[in-house]
């Protein structure tokens, strides 16, 4: 119940990556009701209206071919709205239980989100624009930057860092963590990414337009939540392997 105090959550000690994996599945078992149910406010429009009515999902099941504006237009809601926030709320729901404190609702965390996707906003567009700069030259500075300014969703988020200082935190922490934090962002991506893929895939099997469709928004916001999750989980982490005390204030 909301108004149950929750055990806290140390953000002080860094884990291992088995104990990241486990953590973050824990946090997103416990609090699926404010998670899951905001990843799927926010999936849902996105993933029924351009995927599914636009890109002919609902009509065709997995044999649609979106047309390549519908396809743009979804990954530009997808990395400029729907992430943002699901990635503010998975944030500052880790940085309250750090604090000991419960979850609020989904509509409170929404707001909490909206309060600071402004910040978090700007934050992901210059690192897309850095990332996709580096991606340009010769493809291997765009990898190694994407990696070390990963994070500044979460400094932006937590800190209220503005984009700027929010990469140069990122920068920081994976300092000297650059291949542990490769590694931890793709094995988690490829097993979240894999398991959605194959339930996706299964239901799609039925030729049901409707059922793919369904079962498309439930595994993009299982994805996103966890992700969002384990990655403040990971932010975290870094920052007490540098020794930094976790920010555990409002931001």
């Amino acid at each position: 119940m909301a108004s149950e105090r929750p055990p806290r959550l140390d953000l002080t000690r860094p884990r291992a990556y088995g104990e990241l994996l486990a953590t973050a599945l824990q946090v997103f078992k416990a609090h699926v009701d404010v998670l899951l149910t905001l990843a799927l406010v926010l999936v849902a429009p996105v993933t029924l209206l351009v995927d599914g009515v636009w890109g002919r999902m609902l009509a065709d099941g997995l044999d649609a071919k979106p047309s390549p504006a519908s396809q743009a237009v979804s990954a530009a809601l997808s990395v400029f709205l729907v992430l943002p926030l699901v990635t503010a709320a998975g944030a500052l729901l880790v940085q309250g239980l750090g604090r000991g404190e419960a979850p609020a609702d989904v509509r409170s965390a929404l707001g909490a989100a909206a309060r600071v996707f402004p910040r978090v906003l700007a934050a992901e567009m210059l690192y897309a624009v850095v990332v996709i700069g580096g991606l340009i030259l010769f493809i291997v500075p765009g990898i190694w930057l994407g990696i070390r300014c990963y994070f500044a969703a979460q400094a932006a988020a937590l800190d209220g860092l503005g984009p700027a200082p929010a990469m140069r935190q990122s920068a920081e922490v994976v300092q000297g963590a650059w291949w542990r934090t490769l590694g931890c962002l793709v094995l988690t991506g490829l097993m979240l990414g894999f398991t959605a893929e194959v339930a996706t895939a299964i239901v799609g099997s039925t030729g049901s337009g409707a059922l793919y469709v369904a079962m498309r928004i439930v595994a993009q916001a299982i994805a996103v939540a966890i992700t969002a999750v384990f990655a403040t989980l990971l932010f975290y982490d870094l920052r007490a392997r540098h020794g930094r005390a976790a920010s555990i204030t409002p931001g």
